[in-house]
């Protein structure tokens, strides 16, 4: 098991002013906020973890405490078999991919900037050198490596973010929404990057946060819905539409409709019916709650002699299951 989280916790303490007449006494108040609660959550080796949730969710956070970047006021949690106070060997095992670009120095290269974190990490010579050819190559920058960063575009940058998380090769990836201010290309290339290649090819385990819904049900394996620092669900999308009522749509093109069987599946409980006429074919347009009724339906169309020649399925959306567990709150 590579993560292992139990009921870690964080509670921060806030500066906040208390009015023009406390200020007088006491310039500032403080006001203490749980930005992360009672976090119980475990990765397996190999997967790929979508961590979703509205802004001030807690996700960054999680990420933070787990990267040993700071401590939590409760809990115990588990990085790749060690603890967080084993904070020297837990960095050595992950890579930390954010979108915040004011880490790298922009005067210097590609390759000097790599160079430079290859000698924080330890590793240098040409160990250091061979690892660099490495991940430039495999992010695309192995041409653009002696330009300065500066020159870079937001796809090259965050590229070489993510080469510089992979120098030491780490078995655990944390990723802090990794395509922000990403264009719909180089979305994409990132997309094939950390499915088919980190996740897929090397077997990293990935935690992954973003603000994109469909970029969580494109990648992971399973998804954590994340609000007020708690973790509300997690579980496959297949099981978190599974834990709202579902009202999945389907679409049908029949031939041979007759008003007999409109009446008859216009009678099913829990079934929408919206028919419109094209050449001699009908669409059947059902709304069914829960998957109750279109076994029933589709009975009753053969029993009445109609052809089916299609049908399609559009199912619950993963917005509608977001808001159920965070209260309506847009991602």
């Amino acid at each position: 098991m590579s993560l292992a989280i139990q009921t870690l916790g964080l509670t921060k303490r806030f500066r906040k002013p208390r009015g023009f007449r406390a200020m007088m006494r006491h310039p500032f108040g403080c006001e203490e906020v749980r930005a992360v609660q009672d976090v119980n959550i475990a990765v397996e080796q190999g997967e790929l973890l979508g961590l979703v949730g509205p802004n001030g969710a807690g996700k960054t956070t999680l990420i933070k405490l787990l990267s040993t970047l700071i401590v939590p006021t409760a809990g115990t949690a588990t990085v790749n078999g060690y603890d967080l106070q084993e904070e020297g060997r837990i960095k050595a095992s992950i890579g930390l991919v954010t979108g915040d670009e004011r880490s790298f120095y922009w005067r210097l290269t590609g390759r000097q900037n790599l160079e430079f974190f290859a000698a924080l990490s330890g590793c240098s010579g040409h160990e250091a050198r061979h690892r660099i050819e490495e991940v430039l190559e495999s992010m695309g920058l192995a041409d653009r490596a002696d330009e300065r960063f500066q020159t870079y575009s937001t796809g090259m940058k965050q590229r070489l973010a993510l080469a510089r998380g992979l120098l030491h090769d780490p078995r655990i990836l944390f990723m802090d929404e990794p395509t922000k201010s990403l264009d719909p290309t180089a979305t994409h290339r990132l997309h094939r990057l950390i499915k088919e290649d980190l996740a897929g090819r090397q077997g990293k385990t990935v935690l992954l946060t973003t603000h994109r819904l469909e970029e969580a049900e494109l990648l992971c394996d399973r998804v954590a819905i994340m609000d007020r620092g708690l973790i509300r669900v997690c579980g496959t999308l297949a099981e978190l539409r599974g834990m709202v009522q579902r009202r999945d749509k389907y679409t049908l093109r029949v031939r041979g409709f007759s008003p007999r069987a409109e009446a008859r599946i216009s009678a099913l409980p829990a079934i929408t019916v919206l028919s419109v006429v094209e050449d001699g074919e009908v669409l059947l347009q059902f709304e069914v709650v829960g998957g109750e009724g279109l076994s029933e339906a589709l009975d009753i169309l053969h029993r009445e002699g109609c052809r089916v020649l299609s049908m399609d399925r559009e199912t619950t959306p993963l917005e509608e299951v977001f808001a159920h567990f965070t209260g309506g709150e847009g991602g």
